[in-house]
């Protein structure tokens, strides 16, 4: 009999022996992981899978012969980061700090996604078009304003929200990391998700097409064509922080010395300070390096930065915002200092 993955949960039991077209009668055994003992698994028979498994143990079911083939492949993926781990839920925050989950907020209504920020001007000119929308079909589709935490503050969101009157939830992707799982690349970003939780649309315009859509959301959940952008995240370059040197990594963006300048003045005159200082870091000898967001920006974004600031040292695209996020960066622009491996200190004003 071909060795079938049940469950990890108790409570999923029967309902994964069916989906895997065996009784809870099955002969069954488990395995699990042990932290901190020599032997990186245990497999513990049970007799049917009716029985209750232990604690984080990963069920099979098949004849006894399936035991070493299943050990073995288990203890290969433990090695390398199984992904049958669970992965930790995607979390946003409330205006008064407090973690919601973001699974928690989807229900049995198709969910809108508006990723925005409060210096984005597309994102201000939207914002009438997102209120009429979340009055019009609010009561049918869960609508949720997902502020992208990058030089933004509670005071610059509250101000927006009192100025158009926002009415729907709001909420921040602090970690940025709902933000990646969606692969957002630039605000203003429009993520559209079925009764099934299918990414059926993304957009950057307040258009016909998504006023089309959400109108079929609205009747039934679903639409029959797929509308997603040609925009995927690219892997990004790693970075290297020497065991025995010192090393400065600034992080920033193409863009921000001069967007900024009208609607952040302080912020956009911050981006070019940090540049000049860490150019001046390279004079003296200092390993440097620049990362700069994937938000709005590619490769020719990149070389003109690189040209306008006479940058002499690697600058590079964080495709995925990876290091923004290892690193906690929600400002720009960050800089920070290693030493021996170690980070010792972090800047942000120049």
């Amino acid at each position: 009999m071909t060795p079938f993955i049940l469950s990890t949960l108790n409570t999923y039991k029967k309902f994964s022996a069916i989906l895997c077209n065996v009784n809870i009668h099955t002969p069954v055994f488990c395995v699990r992981s042990l932290k901190n003992k020599k032997s990186a698994v245990r497999v513990e028979n049970l007799q049917y899978l009716s029985d209750t498994p232990p604690l984080n143990c990963f069920l099979f079911a098949g004849d006894r012969m399936s035991r070493l083939a299943i050990t073995i492949l288990f203890m290969l993926l433990m090695s390398i980061g199984s992904p049958l781990s669970a992965q930790p839920p995607l979390t946003l925050q409330t205006h008064t700090g407090e973690e919601v989950s973001l699974n928690s907020l989807f229900g049995q209504k198709p969910v809108y996604l508006k990723f925005w920020a409060t210096w984005c001007k597309p994102c201000m000119q939207q914002m009438p078009h997102f209120q009429r929308s979340y009055e019009q079909y609010g009561d049918k589709i869960q609508f949720i304003a997902i502020n992208i935490d990058l030089n933004d503050n509670a005071d610059a969101v509250a101000k927006v929200e009192n100025q158009f009157s926002l009415t729907m939830p709001m909420y921040t992707d602090h970690t940025a990391k709902v933000a990646k799982h969606y692969e957002f690349l630039g605000t203003p970003f429009h993520v559209l998700i079925d009764n099934n939780q299918n990414v059926i649309f993304q957009g950057h315009d307040a258009d016909q097409p998504l006023d089309n859509t959400l109108r079929l959301l609205s009747h039934n959940g679903r639409v029959d064509k797929v509308r997603l952008l040609n925009e995927k995240q690219k892997s990004g370059t790693q970075l290297v922080i020497p065991k025995d040197a010192k090393k400065a990594v600034l992080f920033t963006t193409t863009w921000c010395d001069w967007y900024l300048a009208d609607t952040r003045p302080q912020m956009a005159k911050q981006c070019v300070l940090a540049q000049k200082y860490i150019n001046e870091l390279a004079v003296q000898g200092i390993d440097v390096e620049v990362k700069v967001s994937q938000l709005w920006t590619d490769h020719n974004a990149v070389a003109e930065y690189v040209k306008k600031f006479t940058a002499n040292m690697p600058v590079s695209i964080d495709y995925g915002n990876d290091l923004f996020i290892e690193y906690g960066i929600n400002s720009v622009p960050s800089l920070l200092i290693f030493e021996n491996g170690k980070r010792v200190a972090k800047r942000e004003k120049f």
